[in-house]
């Protein structure tokens, strides 16, 4: 039986779907965290860092690695973090013949030079958000990184231009934990959800002004705003909306509105032209601040167009974010190393 540890960040949740499932097809897979987020994620191993002083940070760091090698045939590495400063994790683990694949997620790989590219974020914001980013060193990190490890992966197509070495593997949801719900197309109070992150990255304050106006002209908006909430209680506040703003700034869509089309709800989400055609059949509301009105006030007056994109974003997730088909394509990959 093949032994997979992910480590050491459990990214949106991620790993610990991405584990769930191989364990469904035989792998034993566990997922290491330094530290449980705000939004309690699952995981097998929790470090606890932030209870210990930092002195013993590192310590700590190297008996969890031990750990690992010894019990794991696999280090699945996630976020571009390590267990051990300088890679030395990764070349320890090479010496001991272990395999070791890392996932990138995002941030952890941006650089603010090809982002703009791809992005309507603000340039302010864009640099203040992510203050202090040396792109040169970040590409000269990804690339060193990619010279020591097996495979490096990244969970969308836009995370591609970042690391184009890297091979997609997109990201999972366990369908069982998000059966459908739909919308009923009812044209009385219409819940409108919207949950960032970072507001200034997914253009809240145009969502924000965009509901207000619409309110003023008399439609029977309830829009609730989902900010640092237990992963469990923002998606039962997902269910009962009737429509779920993403991100209408940043392009394309994460785990936010795959989570809201498998409960069958339709979503707004904003999909750059240079991914779109890596998408086919995706019924997301392409979406950006100037027709935000139109998309939203077309939804609001048609409730009948609400159910049916949200229907058919419950069959996209199940077609392409399924964690069971995610979990074969990874080990497929582990088992080519």
């Amino acid at each position: 039986m093949m032994r997979v540890i992910h480590a050491p960040e459990n990214i949106a949740g991620q790993p610990a779907t991405i584990s769930r499932a191989q364990r469904k097809i035989g792998i034993k897979s566990d997922v290491l965290v330094f530290d449980k987020s705000r939004f309690d994620y699952d995981c097998d191993y929790n470090l606890r860092m932030n209870r210990w002083p930092k002195k013993f940070h590192i310590l700590i760091r190297i008996v969890a690695f031990i750990i690992c090698l010894t019990r794991y045939d696999l280090i699945h590495l996630h976020y571009r973090t390590f267990l051990l400063p300088g890679n030395a994790d990764i070349r320890v683990a090479k010496l001991f013949g272990r395999k070791v694949v890392i996932e990138y997620w995002g941030s952890d790989i941006l650089q603010t030079d090809i982002a703009r590219k791809y992005t309507l974020v603000d340039e302010n914001a864009l640099n203040a958000v992510y203050a202090g980013i040396d792109n040169e060193k970040k590409r000269r990190e990804i690339s060193t990184v990619s010279r020591l490890v097996d495979r490096t992966i990244v969970g969308d197509y836009s995370l591609q231009v970042y690391s184009p070495d890297s091979v997609v593997v997109r990201q999972a949801i366990d369908l069982s934990h998000f059966p459908y719900v739909g919308v009923r197309p009812h044209s009385g109070i219409v819940s409108v959800v919207h949950a960032p992150t970072q507001r200034d990255l997914k253009g809240t304050t145009h969502i924000i002004r965009v509901i207000e106006e619409l309110k003023s002209e008399g439609y029977p908006i309830s829009f609730r705003l989902i900010e640092n909430l237990p992963h469990q209680e923002a998606v039962s506040l997902y269910r009962s909306a009737d429509i779920v703003i993403d991100d209408i700034l940043q392009g394309p869509y994460g785990i936010l509105a795959i989570e809201c089309m498998a409960l069958g709800k339709p979503v707004l989400d904003y999909i750059d032209a240079a991914f779109i055609d890596q998408y086919p059949g995706l019924p997301v509301v392409n979406t950006r601040p100037e027709t935000l009105y139109k998309n939203l006030r077309y939804l609001l007056d048609t409730p009948a167009a609400r159910e049916e994109i949200g229907r058919r974003g419950r069959k996209y997730v199940e077609e392409n974010h399924n964690s069971e088909i995610i979990a074969e394509k990874l080990v497929a990959l582990y088992q080519s190393l």
